[in-house]
């Protein structure tokens, strides 16, 4: 794949307006904005796109889907990706005639052996197998390499000890992308065979057999578990929760005593604060956005929260959602739906612990690391601000911290205020002719068929916005968390502005990241540009059984900060009141 530069395009044009984007290679690419509404870092972005490329050709090969891989590209900071057939030349833009791929499918060998594959991966539920290597392998495996990142005294290393620090910082980051990656088929296969078949079986929308789910991915609201622990320890401590309820103390100093407790509190609180560390206060990137302990007025607003019961919902309501479906699916499909259902709940939480458990993991080591080369740099003139360093690679912040050489500050300045001003709507929507259509199910062997139909629905729930025109005063989206709830419009343009949302607002968003779960709990509904039914948005909606529309396209320009406003979870509109 030599066309495709993995590295950053230079974003020095981009400070004359919108630059004339080139593609990244032939074929059909498509604008990842679901994931990425604004630009990545500078070092994520040249970390990323090899570890992707790498873990969704794993996936693909060893679940036995007639997609040889997913190309990605980063231009202007925004990821682009191409998906390619096995066999298929990089600009093909659809399958062949019938005819012609059916022949390719018998003499082909590697299209023969993906077949045999599929075969075997359900026959074997190979699914089961990925999840406990997660579990007992891989998951511990990233947790002692990231622990190993963040014990090392940072002030304590010289120049060369520090710069030796971020290349194995991005090694790290590296890894964390291709393992989530490497599990991609496993958390998609079970929940998009279940949607798939029940949509054949009963014909009920989606987002309803997705409500089944709800409950079965703890990690989507953050660190439920840690932080139930933790307000467990605070209700046998009166003094504790005194400290916490006192609006005195400064929230960055009250977290700090609250880790020096000694006894169950302490231990509690460094253990959920752990966890948070991971996350990114808003959207993937953890290397660029500012961690959750770096907004510590939204955690202890999260605690109080919880002390007050505002956490997750009961579940029962997953039950009764599940008895609807199943009611709906004729008696003698009941048992395989039973079946299937099992299987998708004992993989949903896979989806999530991907990324926090991997990438963004490693990403917070990796922004500990460059905040310290940024100290240092703006000690020196270097750079404007020690956040600057985010958007330097392993290779300039060597060079500049070793030999004085490298970007000047000025540019690296300029990539900052592209990276916190651009947004998805900045960029082409796309590269190349529009993409052809997938190949049809009824041209595949049953199981080939089954894999092929499961995964295109995951990755189409999570990537496929409504595409709905707006009017003037109603904005249209995918309904994902059904229920109607009127609030005030807190159209949220970054991180910085979470701390404006109160009790009963609505979020209104290009996307939501995990780390949003510190003020989910007082919202009455969320909206969101970009997302599909297995966007975050739509997941955590279901989690805290609010209602939620995603999808939108442009809610956060329409919308006016302030605004009251109507959002109605079964129809997908959100409408100006």
């Amino acid at each position: 794949m030599d066309e495709v530069r993995t590295r950053p395009q230079d974003t020095a044009q981009q400070s004359t307006g919108r630059p004339d984007w080139t593609a990244p290679g032939p074929g059909s690419w498509f604008l990842d904005a679901s994931h990425v509404p604004r630009p990545l870092s500078r070092f994520t972005a040249s970390v990323m796109p090899d570890a992707v490329m790498a873990g969704f050709a794993d996936t693909l090969a060893r679940y036995g889907s007639l997609l040889e891989g997913m190309d990605v590209a980063i231009v202007g900071g925004f990821m682009y990706s191409r998906l390619r057939a096995v066999g298929a030349p990089p600009d093909a833009v659809g399958p062949p005639p019938e005819p012609v791929f059916r022949q390719l499918l018998q003499e082909v060998p590697e299209l023969r052996e993906r077949l045999a594959t599929a075969e075997a991966v359900l026959a074997e539920r190979r699914w089961r197998r990925d999840l406990q290597l997660w579990d007992d392998s891989v998951k511990p495996a990233l947790h002692a390499l990231h622990k190993a990142l963040t014990t090392v005294a940072l002030p304590a290393l010289d120049d060369r000890e520090l710069c030796d620090h971020v290349d194995r910082c991005a090694a790290a980051l590296s890894e964390g992308h291709l393992q989530h990656h490497r599990h991609n088929a496993p958390a998609m296969l079970p929940v998009g065979d279940l949607v798939v078949h029940a949509l054949r079986w009963a014909g009920v929308p989606p987002s309803e057999v997705l409500a089944c789910l709800a409950g079965a991915s703890p990690v989507t609201e953050g660190a439920p578990e840690e932080l139930a622990e933790l307000v467990t320890a605070l209700a046998d401590d009166e003094d504790a929760a005194a400290l916490v309820g006192d609006d005195t103390v400064e929230p960055g100093d009250l977290l700090d005593r609250l880790v020096r407790l000694p006894g169950p509190v302490g231990d509690r609180a460094a253990a959920y604060l752990s966890v948070l560390s991971a996350l990114p206060v808003d959207g993937e990137d953890a290397v660029g956005e500012p961690g959750s302990l770096e907004a510590p007025g939204l955690v202890v607003g999260r605690i109080r929260g919880a002390l007050q019961r505002d956490g997750r919902r009961d579940h029962a309501s997953a039950k009764e959602a599940a008895a609807q479906v199943r009611n709906a699916v004729p008696p003698d499909h009941r048992a395989e739906f039973d079946d299937l259902l099992t299987e998708a709940l004992m993989v949903y939480r896979l989806r999530d612990e991907r990324a926090v458990h991997g990438d963004r993991l490693m990403g917070s080591a990796a922004r500990s690391a460059l905040l310290e080369v940024g100290r240092r740099l703006q000690d020196r003139g270097a750079l404007d601000d020690a956040t600057d360093a985010v958007d330097l690679d392993a290779d300039e912040v060597r060079s500049l911290l070793l030999a004085g050489h490298g970007p000047s500050r000025g540019e690296v300045a300029e990539r900052v205020r592209w990276r916190r001003t651009a947004d998805y709507r900045d960029m082409p929507p796309g590269f190349g002719p529009p993409p052809g259509p997938p190949v049809p199910a009824a041209w595949l062997p049953p199981a080939a068929a089954r894999i092929h139909e499961a995964i295109g629905f995951v990755v189409s729930a999570v990537l496929q916005d409504a595409a709905r025109a707006s009017g003037a005063r109603t904005v249209h989206g995918l309904g994902v968390s059904t229920g109607r709830h009127e609030g005030v419009a807190r159209v949220i343009a970054g991180p910085e502005e979470l701390s404006r949302i109160q009790v009963g607002d609505v979020l209104v968003a290009p996307s939501t990241g995990p780390a949003f779960n510190l003020v989910l709990p007082r919202l009455g509904a969320i909206v969101t540009d970009r997302g599909g039914l297995l966007s975050h948005a739509a997941i955590v909606a279901r989690e805290f059984g609010i209602p939620a529309v995603v999808g939108c396209q442009d809610a956060t320009r329409v919308v006016p900060d302030g605004a009251r406003i109507r959002v109605d979870g079964a129809s997908g509109t959100v409408t100006l009141l």
